[in-house]
């Protein structure tokens, strides 16, 4: 049975519990916690700030899913060309698993950002399973599990597709390295989002569940792009997908997040209960 998520990040503007309040008031299931400053910065929640997301949490009875830490190249990239801030970026990455054990989160999130121009594609990819195979080997000492997101053509260049997500999960080949959907991705790369599950199967086991345009990286409440949500759903019941559905929204919403929080559910649930 799917499950609903609500992801912090539209909340930034506002202290964190605001999100751990709306995730209970509108009666989702989870939430998703962005690790970012203010409000979960890796290093932060390792010098003490991880207790008081626990007991978040525990107050509002709401189980953490996943934890994505800021990863974008700004400061921390999977893909720095320089030997130094590459190291540097392994050092971070290991923390923010840290930090993903410390809050009890499933999963933490990675994603390989746009690498820059004038560098070889097969250059970029060689370091870029380099670094999550470490980082896999160190997932496997504190058994915490990553999920790899793909991201939209806007935003990076080579974990875009599902042939990128399966290349990547079959190179490191680690039981603690899986996949997710974000699905932004098929709609602007222009294919299916069922080739995700043919190709990749139970290794899928997250979605950031959003509406999209096909000229904007720009994600949305379900009904406000141009997404078929029926048709989305029917294909995730064929395919046995039992995960979670994250409501991740951008700046669109930001001056109103109980509103986009709101107007969510409400279309998660007419969406999950019409197939019931």
């Amino acid at each position: 049975m799917m499950k609903t998520c609500l992801f912090t990040g539209g909340f930034s503007k506002y202290p964190l519990e605001k999100a751990f309040k709306m995730a209970a008031k509108y009666h989702y299931d989870a939430i998703e916690i962005a690790g970012f400053r203010p409000h979960a910065f890796p290093l932060d929640l390792l010098n003490g700030g991880a207790a008081k997301i626990v007991m978040l949490s525990q107050q509002y009875q709401l189980p953490i899913v996943s934890y994505a830490p800021e990863n974008t190249g700004s400061p921390y990239s999977l893909v720095y060309e320089d030997p130094q801030l590459n190291q540097e970026s392994l050092e971070y990455f290991k923390r923010a698993l840290d930090a993903a054990k410390m809050i009890n989160s499933k999963y933490c999130m990675f994603a390989s950002n746009h690498p820059g121009y004038g560098r070889k594609e097969s250059d970029v990819r060689k370091l870029f399973i380099e670094n999550i195979k470490v980082l896999a080997n160190y997932a496997e000492e504190i058994e915490q599990t990553i999920i790899l997101e793909p991201v939209t053509p806007y935003e990076g260049t080579i974990l875009v597709t599902s042939d990128d997500l399966l290349w990547a999960v079959s190179e490191v080949n680690s039981p603690m390295v899986k996949g997710m959907l974000d699905l932004a991705c098929p709609l602007i790369a222009r294919e299916p989002v069922v080739e995700y599950f043919n190709k990749l199967g139970k290794d899928i086991v997250h979605i950031h569940f959003i509406d999209a345009t096909s000229d904007s990286e720009d994600h949305l409440i379900p009904g406000d792009g141009e997404m078929d949500f029926v048709g989305i759903v029917k294909t995730l019941r064929e395919v046995g997908y039992d995960g979670y559905l994250s409501l991740e929204l951008f700046s669109r919403y930001e001056s109103e997040p109980e509103y986009a929080t709101a107007k969510g559910i409400t279309i998660y649930k007419s969406l999950l209960d019409e197939g019931d």
